[in-house]
Protein backbone atom coordinates (compact mmCIF):
# COMPACT_ATOMS: atom_id res chain seq x y z
CA UNK A 1 0.00 0.00 0.00
CA UNK A 2 3.09 2.66 0.67
CA UNK A 3 4.21 2.20 -2.75
CA UNK A 4 0.95 2.15 -4.08
CA UNK A 5 0.63 5.81 -2.30
CA UNK A 6 4.20 6.71 -3.37
CA UNK A 7 2.98 5.80 -7.05
CA UNK A 8 -0.18 7.82 -6.40
CA UNK A 9 1.67 10.95 -5.51
CA UNK A 10 3.63 10.86 -8.09
CA UNK A 11 0.87 10.73 -11.00
CA UNK A 12 -0.71 13.51 -9.43
CA UNK A 13 1.93 15.78 -9.26
CA UNK A 14 2.99 15.12 -12.54
CA UNK A 15 -0.73 15.88 -14.08
CA UNK A 16 -0.94 19.11 -11.93
CA UNK A 17 2.08 20.38 -13.53
CA UNK A 18 1.06 19.28 -17.12
CA UNK A 19 -2.52 21.06 -16.35
CA UNK A 20 -0.27 24.36 -14.69
CA UNK A 21 1.91 24.80 -17.76
CA UNK A 22 0.30 27.62 -19.79
CA UNK A 23 0.40 27.60 -23.62
CA UNK A 24 2.66 29.94 -25.22
CA UNK A 25 2.00 33.20 -25.75
CA UNK A 26 1.78 35.07 -29.01
CA UNK A 27 2.15 38.64 -28.85
CA UNK A 28 0.59 40.61 -31.69
CA UNK A 29 1.59 43.95 -32.94
CA UNK A 30 0.70 46.99 -35.75
CA UNK A 31 2.95 48.96 -37.28
CA UNK A 32 2.45 52.43 -38.04
CA UNK A 33 2.35 51.21 -41.68
CA UNK A 34 -0.46 49.12 -40.97
CA UNK A 35 1.45 45.79 -40.69
CA UNK A 36 0.73 42.57 -38.60
CA UNK A 37 3.45 40.98 -36.67
CA UNK A 38 3.71 38.55 -34.32
CA UNK A 39 6.31 37.59 -31.36
CA UNK A 40 6.73 34.31 -29.86
CA UNK A 41 7.42 34.85 -26.11
CA UNK A 42 8.72 31.12 -25.85
CA UNK A 43 11.29 31.47 -28.50
CA UNK A 44 12.98 34.89 -27.62
CA UNK A 45 10.12 36.97 -28.78
CA UNK A 46 10.98 35.02 -32.79
CA UNK A 47 9.29 37.16 -35.23
CA UNK A 48 6.58 36.38 -37.98
CA UNK A 49 4.99 39.00 -40.57
CA UNK A 50 1.38 38.00 -40.64
CA UNK A 51 -0.30 40.90 -43.27
CA UNK A 52 0.90 43.75 -44.57
CA UNK A 53 -1.12 46.77 -45.39
CA UNK A 54 -4.04 45.86 -42.41
CA UNK A 55 -4.60 49.21 -42.00
CA UNK A 56 -5.03 48.74 -38.18
CA UNK A 57 -4.79 51.60 -36.07
CA UNK A 58 -5.34 49.65 -33.12
CA UNK A 59 -5.88 45.48 -32.34
CA UNK A 60 -7.52 43.62 -29.79
CA UNK A 61 -8.21 40.18 -28.86
CA UNK A 62 -11.82 39.05 -28.19
CA UNK A 63 -14.66 36.76 -27.64
CA UNK A 64 -13.87 35.23 -30.89
CA UNK A 65 -11.29 32.51 -31.01
CA UNK A 66 -8.29 32.81 -33.02
CA UNK A 67 -9.25 36.18 -34.28
CA UNK A 68 -8.24 39.82 -33.46
CA UNK A 69 -10.04 42.97 -33.75
CA UNK A 70 -9.23 46.10 -35.97
CA UNK A 71 -9.87 49.33 -35.84
CA UNK A 72 -8.70 50.86 -38.48
CA UNK A 73 -8.05 54.28 -39.25
CA UNK A 74 -11.52 55.04 -40.77
CA UNK A 75 -12.34 54.30 -37.17
CA UNK A 76 -14.56 51.04 -38.60
CA UNK A 77 -14.54 47.57 -36.79
CA UNK A 78 -12.91 44.55 -38.75
CA UNK A 79 -12.13 40.75 -37.59
CA UNK A 80 -8.50 38.97 -38.92
CA UNK A 81 -8.64 35.61 -38.27
CA UNK A 82 -5.37 34.20 -37.76
CA UNK A 83 -6.23 31.11 -39.16
CA UNK A 84 -7.30 31.34 -42.35
CA UNK A 85 -5.38 34.45 -42.75
CA UNK A 86 -8.80 36.61 -43.82
CA UNK A 87 -10.25 40.60 -42.80
CA UNK A 88 -13.47 40.88 -42.42
CA UNK A 89 -15.34 44.42 -42.28
CA UNK A 90 -18.01 44.21 -39.28
CA UNK A 91 -18.80 48.25 -39.08
CA UNK A 92 -19.05 50.98 -36.92
CA UNK A 93 -17.21 53.70 -35.62
CA UNK A 94 -14.78 52.98 -32.41
CA UNK A 95 -14.31 56.19 -31.10
CA UNK A 96 -10.42 57.11 -29.66
CA UNK A 97 -7.19 55.50 -30.01
CA UNK A 98 -7.53 53.06 -27.50
CA UNK A 99 -9.57 49.39 -28.28
CA UNK A 100 -8.93 46.63 -25.76
CA UNK A 101 -10.40 43.56 -24.34
CA UNK A 102 -13.22 43.21 -22.01
CA UNK A 103 -12.78 39.11 -20.98
CA UNK A 104 -16.94 40.01 -20.67
CA UNK A 105 -18.09 39.19 -24.36
CA UNK A 106 -17.18 42.80 -25.12
CA UNK A 107 -14.45 45.25 -26.84
CA UNK A 108 -13.81 48.55 -24.75
CA UNK A 109 -12.66 51.64 -26.02
CA UNK A 110 -10.59 54.92 -25.01
CA UNK A 111 -11.44 58.29 -26.25
CA UNK A 112 -9.83 61.70 -24.13
CA UNK A 113 -10.55 60.97 -20.80
CA UNK A 114 -13.59 58.50 -21.70
CA UNK A 115 -14.03 54.69 -21.44
CA UNK A 116 -16.87 53.33 -24.28
CA UNK A 117 -18.16 49.78 -24.41
CA UNK A 118 -18.13 48.47 -28.14
CA UNK A 119 -20.38 45.26 -29.64
CA UNK A 120 -18.22 43.19 -31.53
CA UNK A 121 -20.43 42.17 -33.64
CA UNK A 122 -21.57 45.35 -35.73
CA UNK A 123 -19.01 47.98 -33.24
CA UNK A 124 -21.38 50.35 -31.72
CA UNK A 125 -20.32 51.87 -29.04
CA UNK A 126 -21.69 52.89 -25.66
CA UNK A 127 -20.42 55.77 -23.56
CA UNK A 128 -19.79 54.29 -19.67
CA UNK A 129 -17.81 57.48 -17.90
CA UNK A 130 -14.61 59.41 -17.80
CA UNK A 131 -11.54 58.84 -15.71
CA UNK A 132 -9.20 61.64 -14.59
CA UNK A 133 -6.32 61.01 -17.62
CA UNK A 134 -6.47 60.81 -21.28
CA UNK A 135 -5.99 57.50 -23.18
CA UNK A 136 -2.26 57.45 -24.64
CA UNK A 137 -3.08 53.96 -25.57
CA UNK A 138 -4.72 50.88 -25.06
CA UNK A 139 -6.79 48.70 -22.49
CA UNK A 140 -6.39 45.26 -21.34
CA UNK A 141 -7.94 43.02 -18.70
CA UNK A 142 -6.11 40.61 -16.76
CA UNK A 143 -7.09 37.16 -17.36
CA UNK A 144 -6.09 36.01 -13.49
CA UNK A 145 -8.29 38.61 -12.05
CA UNK A 146 -11.34 39.67 -14.30
CA UNK A 147 -12.24 42.51 -12.50
CA UNK A 148 -9.06 44.28 -13.17
CA UNK A 149 -8.70 46.14 -16.45
CA UNK A 150 -5.44 48.21 -17.29
CA UNK A 151 -4.76 51.54 -19.32
CA UNK A 152 -2.18 53.66 -20.64
CA UNK A 153 -3.09 57.32 -19.97
CA UNK A 154 -0.79 60.62 -20.55
CA UNK A 155 -0.14 62.17 -17.09
CA UNK A 156 1.80 65.60 -16.39
CA UNK A 157 4.79 63.22 -15.38
CA UNK A 158 4.61 61.03 -18.49
CA UNK A 159 2.57 57.90 -19.51
CA UNK A 160 1.21 55.97 -16.81
CA UNK A 161 -0.52 52.72 -15.73
CA UNK A 162 -3.95 52.85 -14.22
CA UNK A 163 -6.57 50.43 -13.26
CA UNK A 164 -10.07 51.44 -14.73
CA UNK A 165 -13.45 50.72 -13.35
CA UNK A 166 -15.24 49.01 -16.00
CA UNK A 167 -18.60 49.82 -14.74
CA UNK A 168 -18.13 53.71 -14.68
CA UNK A 169 -14.64 54.49 -16.34
CA UNK A 170 -12.98 55.82 -13.03
CA UNK A 171 -9.19 55.78 -13.32
CA UNK A 172 -6.54 55.03 -10.20
CA UNK A 173 -3.30 55.76 -11.27
CA UNK A 174 -0.95 52.97 -10.33
CA UNK A 175 2.68 54.73 -11.63
CA UNK A 176 4.70 55.96 -14.30
CA UNK A 177 5.96 53.41 -16.91
CA UNK A 178 9.34 55.21 -17.15
CA UNK A 179 10.18 54.55 -20.70
CA UNK A 180 11.98 56.78 -23.00
CA UNK A 181 9.06 57.40 -25.43
CA UNK A 182 5.98 56.68 -25.15
CA UNK A 183 3.24 53.10 -24.38
CA UNK A 184 0.53 52.53 -26.90
CA UNK A 185 0.16 48.58 -26.24
CA UNK A 186 -0.87 46.52 -23.92
CA UNK A 187 -1.71 43.07 -23.67
CA UNK A 188 -1.74 40.14 -21.34
CA UNK A 189 -0.88 36.24 -20.75
CA UNK A 190 -3.09 33.93 -19.34
CA UNK A 191 -0.88 33.49 -16.11
CA UNK A 192 -1.41 37.25 -16.06
CA UNK A 193 1.99 38.88 -16.95
CA UNK A 194 1.45 42.18 -18.44
CA UNK A 195 3.21 43.30 -22.03
CA UNK A 196 3.46 46.75 -23.45
CA UNK A 197 4.80 48.14 -26.43
CA UNK A 198 5.26 51.39 -27.65
CA UNK A 199 7.81 53.86 -30.15
CA UNK A 200 10.93 54.53 -28.18
CA UNK A 201 13.00 57.97 -28.45
CA UNK A 202 15.44 56.08 -31.48
CA UNK A 203 12.60 55.77 -33.82
CA UNK A 204 12.49 52.27 -32.87
CA UNK A 205 10.16 50.76 -30.39
CA UNK A 206 9.86 47.77 -27.70
CA UNK A 207 8.27 44.99 -26.29
CA UNK A 208 8.23 44.94 -22.36
CA UNK A 209 6.89 43.65 -19.32
CA UNK A 210 5.42 46.03 -16.78
CA UNK A 211 5.32 45.66 -13.17
CA UNK A 212 0.78 45.92 -12.37
CA UNK A 213 2.00 47.44 -9.00
CA UNK A 214 4.14 49.71 -9.66
CA UNK A 215 3.83 50.36 -13.47
CA UNK A 216 7.46 50.02 -14.72
CA UNK A 217 8.09 48.30 -17.61
CA UNK A 218 11.29 46.61 -18.44
CA UNK A 219 12.60 46.05 -22.14
CA UNK A 220 12.38 42.81 -23.15
CA UNK A 221 12.65 43.03 -27.02
CA UNK A 222 13.28 45.46 -29.49
CA UNK A 223 11.66 46.47 -32.40
CA UNK A 224 13.27 47.95 -35.76
CA UNK A 225 9.89 50.00 -36.69
CA UNK A 226 7.22 52.16 -34.55
CA UNK A 227 4.89 50.16 -32.69
CA UNK A 228 0.87 51.04 -32.62
CA UNK A 229 -0.54 48.83 -30.60
CA UNK A 230 -1.04 45.07 -29.22
CA UNK A 231 -3.01 42.20 -28.77
CA UNK A 232 -2.09 38.64 -27.07
CA UNK A 233 -3.24 35.17 -27.39
CA UNK A 234 -4.25 32.79 -26.74
CA UNK A 235 -7.10 34.04 -25.33
CA UNK A 236 -9.87 32.98 -23.08
CA UNK A 237 -12.80 34.77 -21.64
CA UNK A 238 -13.93 32.73 -17.98
CA UNK A 239 -11.84 32.65 -15.14
CA UNK A 240 -9.20 29.92 -14.46
CA UNK A 241 -11.37 26.82 -13.64
CA UNK A 242 -10.76 25.41 -9.96
CA UNK A 243 -12.32 21.98 -10.76
CA UNK A 244 -9.58 19.46 -11.47
CA UNK A 245 -8.03 18.37 -14.65
CA UNK A 246 -9.71 15.26 -16.39
CA UNK A 247 -5.87 13.54 -15.91
CA UNK A 248 -6.18 14.10 -12.03
CA UNK A 249 -9.79 13.13 -12.12
CA UNK A 250 -8.89 9.76 -13.86
CA UNK A 251 -5.75 9.14 -11.48
CA UNK A 252 -8.09 9.91 -8.20
CA UNK A 253 -10.18 6.96 -9.74
CA UNK A 254 -7.65 4.40 -10.49
CA UNK A 255 -6.51 5.23 -7.09
CA UNK A 256 -9.90 4.47 -5.71
CA UNK A 257 -10.10 1.56 -7.76
CA UNK A 258 -7.03 0.17 -6.61
CA UNK A 259 -7.60 1.06 -2.84
CA UNK A 260 -10.83 -1.08 -3.04
CA UNK A 261 -9.53 -4.09 -4.57
CA UNK A 262 -6.37 -4.06 -1.89
CA UNK A 263 -9.01 -3.72 0.70
CA UNK A 264 -11.41 -6.90 -1.16
CA UNK A 265 -8.14 -9.00 -1.06
CA UNK A 266 -7.29 -8.78 2.50
CA UNK A 267 -10.79 -9.34 3.22
CA UNK A 268 -10.57 -12.29 1.16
Amino acid sequence: MRNFLKALSLGLAVASGAASAGPTTLIYINSSSGDLYSYDSANAYAETLIATGAGAYSISSGPAANTLYIQGVGASLSTYNLVTNTQTAVGGSVPGNALGEGRDGLLYAGSGTSLYSVNPLDGASTLIGGGAWSYAGDIAVDPTALLDMYGAVATGGGVALVKINKATGAQTLIGNFGVSGSIFGLGFALDGTLFATGPDALGGSGIYTVDKSTGAASLVHSLRYEAFDMATQPFETKEPNPVPEPASLALVGLALLGMAGARRRRQS
